[in-house]
């Protein structure tokens, strides 16, 4: 690990913290500030909407302008947009901040490229365990320092620390990369504000350019985790919200619960990374989900502290195999050249089918508070059909 890697994990040990932090209390924040579910869910709309349509500009710009500008600019952006909620009278201010947030994630496809660039083919596995491993070390205890702040001072009072803390940690984020990121793209032409809006314009062509340049392996792929983004929602959205009020456990305990999850992906997430470069993207895949779909019915039936500790730990390692794999399987069969267009297009369409998604979740909660796990465990089971019947290993890795 050295250069850009080196760069964008030691960047992400403190955003990673703070977003684990945020995380596990982020929902019942907002419902203390006046939310009810079904605003809940229309904020995660709101706010998928709002970085679907940043991201295919946003890979133009990657492809086109460079990685690094980019990067270092939004993430700067990212830190001071969290002021509205250190400061939210109410979830409305928190809306203002999170569509400032997201609009600022236009550095996402770039991120992705420049990360993409950094890696040996060879080694993409591990490489990519590294990415999801190191950043989260310190954030095994994030989320029971949260617990404690918001079981001491309330709620709203404790989550007001936490986004300090974001803040901050944004700022050292951004400056890191200010210094210590480096470009990968040759020739990159300087970022203007006409630019940005040939960029918008030339976003319907390049979500086209990049479907039709997609392989049949990739377009299966793509397809299956567009019906797995649409389950993401429900589980970011509504899980802290089940687990308090249903299942009924401490916000001490919930916090505890998240560690153990935290804990269990960096202490298999480097194994793990090896065995996906060992046995296979797709497999690694597939063993994930017959992971993930009876912990969510295990979590479905949770009545307590001990059966929620052993479905995070079930979700924990599923995780350690589905992230590095899928990572890794884009990267094998996307060519340098078209990564970051490519990468941003698949991206954008598994955050705009959240839209849908965490609207829907919203109303599906507020029926039924598992109706929206339940759907979930659907969805995952038709994610491992199309894996399993229309996705093969490429031969040959793209470099």
């Amino acid at each position: 690990m050295r250069g850009n890697l080196l760069t964008l994990i030691v960047s992400w040990l403190f955003v990673f913290f703070t977003f684990s932090m945020t995380s596990p209390f982020e929902s019942p924040f907002f419902t203390d500030l006046g939310a009810p579910p079904e605003v809940i869910g229309l904020m995660g709309s709101v706010g998928a909407l709002v970085l679907g349509l940043v991201r295919i500009p946003g890979a133009v710009i990657a492809d086109r302008h460079g990685r690094r500008q980019i990067i270092v600019m939004m993430t700067f952006v990212i830190a001071f947009s969290f002021l509205f909620h250190i400061f939210a009278p109410d979830w409305r201010f928190v809306l203002i901040g999170m569509v400032i947030s997201n609009l600022s994630l236009i550095y996402q496809p770039a991120l992705d490229a420049i990360l993409a660039d950094s890696v040996p083919p060879k080694k993409r596995g591990m490489g990519y365990a590294a990415v999801n491993v190191i950043p989260n070390i310190p954030t095994i205890v994030a989320p029971a320092i949260a617990g404690y702040l918001v079981a001491s001072y309330g709620t709203v009072p404790g989550m007001r620390l936490v986004y300090t803390v974001v803040f901050f940690c944004m700022l050292a984020a951004a400056l890191i990369r200010l210094f210590f990121l480096r470009e990968t793209l040759a020739n990159p032409q300087p970022i203007e504000l006409g630019a940005v809006k040939e960029a918008f314009r030339d976003s319907l062509t390049a979500i086209r350019e990049a479907w039709r340049d997609m392989p049949r392996n990739l377009r299966f792929v793509t397809i299956a985790f567009l019906v797995s983004a649409f389950e993401e929602p429900m589980f970011r959205l509504f899980t802290s919200l089940y687990v308090l009020n249903v299942v009924g456990i401490s916000k001490l305990e919930w916090g505890l619960v998240n560690t153990v999850w935290i804990a269990t992906t960096i202490i298999l997430g480097f194994p793990f990374g090896k065995v996906v470069d060992k046995i296979g993207r797709r497999r690694s895949i597939l063993i994930a989900y017959a992971l993930f779909m009876p912990s969510t019915l295990l979590f479905i039936l949770s009545n307590g502290f001990s059966m929620l500790l052993i479905v995070h730990v079930m979700f924990g390692v599923g995780g350690c195999l589905i992230m590095p794999a899928y990572n890794a399987l884009l990267a094998d069969l996307i060519p340098k050249e078209k990564r970051g267009r490519i990468m941003g297009t698949i991206v954008t369409m598994n955050i705009l089918a959240t839209v849908p998604a965490s609207a829907f979740s919203g109303i599906l909660y507020g029926v039924s508070p598992a109706y929206p796990f339940i759907l979930s465990l659907i969805l995952g089971a038709s994610v491992s059909l199309i894996i399993l019947f229309a996705v093969r290993e490429p031969k040959t890795k793209e470099e």
